[in-house]
């Protein structure tokens, strides 16, 4: 792959995505050399061994380094697109070796898709079924109490006025606790994208606060986590994943409005012991 050069390392994204577009294969080196971490990563999901890994990072970048050359590609979030075009190889390649994968979810944003062409629903089995896996272990994190208001709220769609004499409590704080428990679902599922085993020592509680502070919601240690990322570029490259993905998640709204995330993270689950 190429190596990125001081010519053009201090460049967003978005103006080295154009200088390739243009024919400046060189400017391709910082996008490699930005986000290969986090597309190792995403390919480790489906690899079934190391070589399997690195030949589909090294596809997807090559596949993504013709793209740009043809004038198309990301405008936007070149990570992102770079993410799915990993996971649409990995599929490819399964459906090739006649394996069975899920085939019933809805295609990622198709701001993500731009320049790629027309594609198949089914394409994104994989995608959706990633997604399903780390909402359920992301709703597993979370305390009774915020399972149990999903459960009402998101699951069952029953409407604060309808919850609250289930968990004795008044209308709004039924609307306050769904609330709170939305966010803390979505910090769950940043968090499940970590593999903090993989992180160095000194780096552990800055991972740790790492899903919190994407989402904003770090106060007295946000200062400590900015502190960090400033010195060491691998937790800066997790740190942009992570605000990659979440930039993905629906918004949260007062009110429940049953979302993708909710319905799947506790659509397994079983009904809270308490309710009857």
């Amino acid at each position: 792959m190429p190596t990125a050069t001081a010519d053009y390392t201090h460049r967003d994204d978005a103006e080295l995505a154009e200088s390739v577009r243009a024919g400046t294969v060189a400017a391709f080196g910082p996008l490699y050399e930005r986000h290969v971490g986090a597309a190792t990563r995403r390919a480790r999901r489906f690899a079934r061994c190391r070589a399997e890994a690195e030949a589909l990072v090294s596809d997807g970048f090559a596949r993504l380094l013709e793209i740009l050359l043809a004038g198309g590609g990301p405008t936007e979030s070149f990570r992102a697109y770079l993410l799915t075009t990993i996971t649409r190889l990995a599929y490819t390649r399964s459906r090739q070796e006649q394996r069975e994968w899920p085939m019933e979810d809805p295609p990622v944003d198709a701001a993500v898709l731009a320049g790629q062409g027309s594609t198949s629903f089914q394409d994104y089995g994989l995608e959706g079924r990633l997604d399903r896996m780390l909402a359920l272990r992301a709703y597993e994190r979370l305390s009774p109490t915020a399972q149990q208001v999903l459960w009402y709220t998101e699951v069952l769609a029953m409407s604060p006025a309808d919850t609250a004499p289930l968990l004795r409590i008044g209308v709004d704080a039924v609307s306050s606790r769904a609330y709170r428990a939305r966010d803390d679902l979505r910090i769950a599922f940043l968090a499940a994208h970590v593999d903090r085993n993989r992180c160095a020592p000194r780096c552990t509680s800055t991972v740790d606060r790492l899903s919190r502070w994407t989402r904003k919601a770090v106060c007295h240690s946000r200062r400590r986590v900015e502190q960090h990322l400033d010195g060491c570029s691998s937790c800066r490259s997790l740190a942009a994943e992570l605000v990659s993905v979440n930039a993905t998640l629906p918004p949260i709204h007062p009110h429940p409005i049953n979302s993708s995330l909710e319905a799947d993270a506790v659509a397994t689950e079983r009904i809270p012991a308490d309710e009857d």
